[in-house]
């Protein structure tokens, strides 16, 4: 039978050394929640849009999804060997390629100074307040700046982002999708009639900025080749691509 983890040390185990900064968030029983089999042997992770899964491949823990599923899911096995049965169950799984990087980069902070100055004329970086984030989750493109916030005292508590404004219109964010006691993963999204300014660029490297005065690692994993560019251009060392699904239903 397939339920609840009622404590993140029932699957720890099973997550040991990998380093991923939801899972390292859902460890610290900050984010998200687990389901596993009665012998916690197999276990299904959910953070936000992520899913993953480790230990032992269980067809079982691939099928449970929550009542109210979300409409775009990132499915991410562990190990070569859950792929069939994720490929059996979501037919309209289509198998994409991520990139991970390590999480002991070490941050050039003079270059990520001047990267962080670099901000078109008209824009401005702010610290995230209350007002842009209420801003960032009222439109489609910004929402997941701070979507695995529950309100602004929340994210004031354990968050931290940078936004580029204009006109006092958030713009543009570096954030942090989720969190734990010495690091975020971090998020960046961008307007679609705002991109290709050096926004983007210069939002992450405040951000990182910002992380390195708290003692935070800034956690980086990127979606696509262009992301992956970026985090390179920061100081962020590749720790390799890997394969992951996206669900949509």
């Amino acid at each position: 039978m397939i339920g609840r983890v009622a404590s993140p040390q029932c699957i720890g185990p099973l997550l040991n050394g990998w380093e991923e900064g939801m899972l390292y968030a859902y460890l610290a029983g900050r984010m998200g929640y687990a389901v596993a089999d009665g012998a916690y042997r197999s276990a299904q992770v959910r953070v936000g849009d992520f899913c993953f899964f480790a230990g032992e491949p269980d067809a079982r823990v691939v099928a449970w999804q929550p009542e109210n599923a979300r409409p775009y899911t990132i499915l991410i096995p562990r190990t070569p060997d859950w792929r069939p049965l994720i490929e059996q169950c979501y037919l309209q799984a289509r198998l994409t390629e991520r990139y991970a990087f390590a999480k002991k980069s070490a941050f050039p902070r003079e270059k990520l100074s001047v990267l962080a100055a670099r901000v078109p004329d008209g824009y401005a970086l702010r610290r995230m307040d209350g007002a842009l984030f209420r801003q960032a989750g009222q439109e489609e493109w910004s929402r997941d700046l701070t979507s695995q916030y529950p309100d602004w005292d929340d994210f004031a508590a354990h968050g931290l982002g940078i936004a580029a404004v204009k006109a006092g219109l958030l713009l543009c964010g570096a954030s942090c999708y989720a969190d734990w006691p010495d690091g975020i993963e971090v998020e960046i999204d961008t307007h679609p009639s705002h991109r290709r300014l050096g926004l983007a660029r210069a939002c992450a490297a405040a951000l990182i900025l910002a992380c390195l005065e708290r003692g935070l690692h800034p956690s980086w994993d990127a979606a696509n080749p262009v992301s992956a560019h970026l985090a390179e251009t920061l100081g962020y060392l590749p720790a390799g691509a890997y394969p992951a699904y996206e669900l949509w239903q």
